[in-house]
């Protein structure tokens, strides 16, 4: 048994210098151009963990510390996009590993049908992958769904069954005439996908599961080869059972607080009321509709949401529904008009009940009250209970609430939508009080709803579409298109009950009347400055790309020499995977000679190299035989082979050495298409007028119940501290951790210096972003240290970063090196203005901060900066 669990040994494993550098694992290209969307960086960070544990050259570092490769698990949040890391990774399996036999494996049927859509119906809105069809070397790749897999296979097929744990398991234990069974399955090496994979485990001691798990298993073992990838969002490692079993086999965890921490979900909060569903059922469709109109107000063509009434019981949710068609039904001028004015005095001031209330009584009710009757019509409302009140054209319209065609506005529902369950517009969820449960299995099944209901809809607002929140810092009603109302009880032990249940999933959720307005000011003192007045600040220009940026092949950074293996090495290992101490692989190399009539007919297999599609890269190239035949294209880079000893480029069949061409070309593309920019940074600067760029601000924080504190907005007084140029630092832990740390240095900083100041660079205040040099990404330092004195001023741009996403923003700290080359152009300046880029602060990096700070600052001699900053016990 391994001392630690997977997921953390990788975080220190993929974390090393020496790996990072020697060993990086990235998402192939032939992966990202076959999905239909971009994979977040999360779900890179997934497949990644997966490259890392599958490459045979680590094997025995794995195995050394107590893993195995052969069954891993996906601990990663609702509505994080599991599902389309499984359809990346059966890319991934198939084309480095052969694999074309998978079986998705799940506990409901509703799921197979969502599934389905996802991977198989290219014309559905669902479809994970590219649906101009999906390519990999330049062959056409078909997944086809299939009940059992083929004897013979077809080339280019992946074979995907769909089916459920307990169809699957009736069909191998009661094997029928041509179906499925475990010798079909002892045949060819499979890939099990299993999603809600909690499902599966024996610890819950009921028969049936713990035989559904052996049958996995037995599925699992029949062959060396067999992997099982497990996906699930509650595993519960509290269980000694679960977490005996899973401690060894978690490769990724990223959970609810850090995907809404991230932005990739709405925000959520809660609604606490009494227990009258009369009430909570008309401050829902009040709300819902309240979000149609601001919607419709700021440009926003198409925006429905949907509100779900959540009943503990069928009976309960028949009555409801029936109910809530008589408010429907009775709704009046007067009596809406009434209930507003009354509801308005019991909520607070800033509460969203408030804000709709006050704009419903500015309102022509008449107007309002015939569209809330349209579009809440009882043919708008769905029960998703019974079988028979489930047909199968509901069934498609409870999956496809999104759809500009779909008139769906309100779901009535049990159990039946808690996994499953692919909806994003959802917005308000009610819990209908009558007959409901208060105990920890009732909260954890409201907790795993809000989960699902917190995911983002991607709406386009000013022609732009989003899949992260856009609004979070806006004083604006467009903030609640962003965010999932909850509406419960308030009432103790439920309460309790659930903040136990949304802290066990690390769902963040605040109440309505908790949500705070964070402010700061400029200081007077620093409006009344000359650096104010008269000051700088200095941004980099930009300029659009020239076809001349992209006359070569070597501007995409493709090398002039290209190495490839022709051939794996295989080597011998004792049953733990230890190496022999002798076991060495000799390996030939040899140049490639490239036949015209090879490249040619590579060309044609790859649709990337269609002439008319170069042109958008290579905008001078002139021809194909151009792009063959010149130095600066394809004839410019060799083809360097390492093939197994014994083995010369001689002995290659034209078939072969086909092949190795086909990987060249796949190269040539991938680096094309991730080096192809619209815009690029260059390292001339120009002055930015100080008292144009900053300005007062405003943050609207939630009053986190859960949540990392590290990651806590929080405010805090900077009174009286002249070189802070706002009234109050509004930051997390690691930002303020560095501002006391300059804090702690700048009374040496002040006795050197004329003029000293921290500016906080935070978007809602200034927009002060560079450019990337040579390339297109925008970056906006966290701070800039101002130091000026009568002859010259010195800005330092400073950026805290915490240790977990050093590697991905390693681009910021290059640049913040570059920074301070001699090539950075000043414009208007005659060498009184200097640019420093200062390495990222971190805890870790806290000494080798100070001291290239000292170094630009302070002649070398070091500043002191020791104080200690938080005690052990905060």
């Amino acid at each position: 048994m391994p001392k630690e669990r997977l997921y953390r040994w990788l975080d220190s494993q993929m974390s090393n210098m020496f790996y990072t550098s020697n060993t990086p694992h990235e998402v192939p290209e032939y992966v990202k151009v076959n999905l239909r969307d971009e994979l977040r960086h999360y779900q890179e960070e997934a497949f990644r963990r997966f490259q890392f544990m599958q490459d045979d050259s680590l094997l025995t570092g794995i195995s050394d510390a107590g893993f195995q490769r052969k069954q891993l698990l996906f601990n990663m949040a609702t509505g994080s996009g599991k599902t389309m890391i499984m359809a990346s990774l059966m890319l991934y399996l198939y084309k480095e590993f052969n694999y074309q036999n998978f079986i998705f494996l799940v506990n409901t049927d509703a799921i197979i049908k969502k599934t389905h859509e996802n991977m198989l119906n290219s014309s559905s809105n669902k479809y994970l992958f590219n649906p101009s069809g999906i390519y990999i070397d330049g062959e056409q790749i078909v997944i086809q769904a299939v009940e059992n897999f083929p004897a013979v296979k077809d080339k280019n097929t992946i074979y995907l069954k769909l089916t459920t744990i307990q169809k699957i398991h009736v069909e191998l234990n009661k094997p029928k005439e041509n179906g499925i069974s475990l010798d079909s399955l002892e045949e060819e090496d499979i890939v099990i996908l299993g999603d809600e994979a909690h499902h599966f485990n024996a610890s819950t001691k009921k028969e049936e599961e713990i035989s559904w798990e052996n049958t996995i298993n037995k599925m699992l073992y029949l062959r060396t080869n067999n992997k099982l990838l497990e996906f699930s969002a509650t595993i519960n490692m509290d269980d000694k059972n679960i977490s005996q079993k899973y401690s060894d086999k978690i490769i990724y965890k990223y959970d609810l607080g850090e995907f809404m921490n991230d932005g990739y979900s709405k925000n959520v909060l809660r609604l606490q009321s009494s227990d009258n569903d009369d009430e909570k059922m008309k401050d829902a469709i009040l709300i819902s509709q309240y979000r149609k109109l601001i919607a419709r107000e700021n440009g926003i063509s198409y925006f429905k949401p949907i509100i779900m009434f959540k009943s503990s019981k069928i009976k309960v949710s028949e009555q409801k529904q029936q109910y809530f068609n008589s408010i429907i039904e009775s709704l009046s001028v007067e009596s809406l008009f009434k209930y507003i004015n009354q509801r308005k005095t019991a909520v607070s001031l800033n509460s969203t009940l408030y804000k709709v209330f006050s704009y419903f009584s500015e309102q022509d009710l008449d107007s309002i009250i015939r569209e809330i009757q349209e579009d809440f019509e009882a043919r708008n409302i769905l029960n998703a209970n019974e079988k028979n009140m489930l047909s199968v054209d509901n069934a498609v319209l409870l999956n496809s609430l999104e759809n500009i065609n779909n008139p769906i506005r309100v779901i009535f529902a049990v159990a039946k939508l808690n996994e499953g369950w692919d909806v994003l517009n959802l917005y308000d969820i009610v819990r209908i009080s009558e007959g409901a449960g208060v105990t920890r299995n009732a909260t954890d099944s409201e907790a795993q709803l809000i989960g699902r209901g917190a995911r983002y809809f991607p709406f386009k607002y000013e022609d732009e579409k989003s899949y992260q929140r856009r609004f979070d810092n806006l004083n604006s009603d467009l903030r609640f298109l962003e965010t999932l109302h909850y509406h419960t009880i308030n009432e103790k032990g439920y309460l309790a009950n659930l903040e136990k249940s949304l802290n066990a999933v690390n769902l963040i959720s605040s109440s309505d009347e908790t949500v705070k307005f964070l402010s700061t000011k400029l200081k007077h003192s620093f409006k009344n400055s000359n650096v104010y007045k008269q000051g700088n600040l200095f941004i980099n220009e930009t300029r659009g790309t020239n076809p001349e940026d992209y006359d070569s092949l070597r501007k995409f950074t493709i090398s002039k020499e290209w190495e490839t293996e022709y051939i794996g090495s295989t080597i011998e290992t004792d049953y733990k995977g230890s190496l022999k101490e002798d076991t060495v692989i000799q390996r030939e190399f040899g140049y490639l000679t490239v036949d015209k009539r090879f490249l040619k007919k590579s060309l044609q297999r790859n649709p990337f190299f269609r002439f008319s599609n170069l042109k958008n890269y290579l905008p001078l190239l002139q021809s194909k035989d151009e792009l063959i035949e010149s130095k600066k294209y394809l004839n410019g880079v060799a083809i360097k082979v390492s093939l197994p000893k014994g083995t010369q480029i001689v002995d290659l069949s034209a078939s072969e050495k086909l092949e190795i061409i086909d990987k060249f070309l796949s190269y040539c593309e991938e680096k094309i298409r991730n080096n192809y920019k619209k815009n690029i940074g260059l390292k001339i600067f120009k002055p930015i007028k100080i008292k144009d760029t900053l300005r007062d601000y405003e943050t609207i924080v939630p009053k986190f119940d859960t949540g990392y504190i590290t990651q806590r907005i929080e405010t805090h007084d900077m009174r009286g501290k002249n070189w802070f140029i706002y009234t109050d630092a509004i930051m997390n832990r690691l930002e303020y951790e560095l501002v006391l740390l300059i804090e702690s240095f700048i009374g040496e900083l002040e006795s050197k210096y004329n003029q000293v100041f921290l500016i906080r660079n935070d978007e809602k205040a200034t927009r002060y972003k560079l450019r990337e040099f040579e390339g297109p990404r925008g970056f906006m330092p966290d701070f800039i240290l101002y130091l000026e004195n009568e002859s010259f001023v010195y800005q330092l741009f400073i950026e805290p970063k915490g240790e977990d996403r050093e590697k991905e923003d390693l681009w910021k700290q290059e640049m913040l090196q570059a920074i301070n080359g001699v090539d950075i152009e000043i414009i208007g300046e005659n060498n009184n203005v200097s640019l420093f880029g200062i390495k990222f602060y971190n805890s870790k990096n806290r000494e080798k901060f100070i001291n290239e700070l000292s170094t630009r600052v302070n002649s070398g001699f070091p500043l002191d900066g020791r104080v200690n900053l938080f005690n052990e016990d905060q």
